[in-house]
């Protein structure tokens, strides 16, 4: 059989062509160090030194996982065929025993590593903000709090929407413990502990934050400025304005949460549960509902709140 190399050509007998494919491709390249050699001796070292390659194993896998989990999440298949074919080209190249392929594999994953920063750092930074929000969630819900913490809230919560009814000042005002991720991304992450007088701060007309919603779950002010989805029903009051309908929107979306409306026009104070809604409120109807908000009140109380559908004038 005939073998060209550099222009030469070489008879070989099939014992010699297997043993010219053994030494080329398997075991000792005529060029270099091959896959099988680099695997041998990667392996064959102190203990310590195993588990410290073994580490960076899973820590590459790692990357290379969450790498193809994003691209697929984007849906950028050609990004992912484009690594796939680059590392299947390196890992083929290192049985042929090209010369400096070590150089030429850290320059390969320097720039999937770089383009997988370019791509994917938005998103990374979205699923983080998300799992805080849902840590906050999981660690701060009514039922993880003391009586004494969630009745400050509501008195807080009472003073401010009183306060903001004598200025006519609107306020939209969301209790609950679960709410999408899209809600809470669309506004500002505040994290502040409930007080009158940041939720009159909040929603003081000159401020950046006062339009949108104030998202708050337990005895913290989570997030202001939030965009809500607005109620399709076209048989509203006429009087009902953009925050009526985001308030009953929001309602009829996540069962079980509760939003508060302050009036900008006529300063009247309103509640919305489940797609049901009081208005003309007082302290104290407003304590009322805002205790089965924080689930200080059983479920007899709520019904007796909230029994009735439609509209209240």
């Amino acid at each position: 059989m005939f073998v060209s190399q550099h222009g030469v050509a070489v008879l070989l007998s099939v014992d010699n062509f297997d043993y010219y494919l053994q030494r080329k491709f398997f075991y000792i390249s005529l060029e270099g160090v091959t896959m099988l050699d680099y695997i041998t001796k990667f392996f064959l070292c102190k203990p310590i030194d195993l588990v410290a390659k073994i580490l960076l194993i899973l820590a590459v896998s790692a990357v290379y996982f969450f790498v193809f989990y994003y691209a697929k999440k984007r849906n950028l298949n050609a990004f992912v065929f484009i690594v796939v074919g680059l590392l299947a080209i390196l890992f083929g190249s290192s049985f042929l025993g090209v010369p400096n392929l070590k150089f030429y594999a850290t320059i390969v994953l320097f720039i999937i590593a770089f383009a997988s920063l370019v791509f994917f750092s938005q998103d990374f930074k979205r699923d983080m903000f998300n799992a805080s929000w849902r840590k906050l969630f999981e660690t701060d819900s009514p039922s993880a709090l003391g009586r004494e913490d969630l009745h400050k809230s509501v008195s807080e919560i009472i003073k401010a929407c009183q306060r903001l009814s004598k200025t006519e000042t609107g306020a939209l005002i969301i209790i609950t413990d679960k709410i999408a991720d899209s809600v809470l991304e669309s506004g500002v992450r505040l994290n502040a502990q409930i007080s009158a007088e940041l939720l009159e701060t909040v929603f003081f007309p000159k401020t950046a934050l006062h339009d949108g919603a104030v998202v708050i779950c337990a005895n913290k002010v989570v997030a202001a400025s939030c965009y809500l989805p607005l109620t399709q029903d076209n048989d509203l009051p006429r009087e009902f304005g953009t925050r009526h309908r985001a308030a009953i929107g929001v309602s009829e979306a996540y069962p079980g949460s509760t939003t508060i409306v302050v009036s900008e026009e006529t300063g009247i104070i309103s509640a919305m549960h489940d797609g049901k809604i009081k208005r003309y409120l007082d302290a104290e109807q407003l304590k009322r509902i805002l205790d089965c908000a924080m689930r200080l009140s059983d479920r007899a109380e709520e019904e007796s709140i909230w029994g009735l559908t439609g509209y209240e004038d």
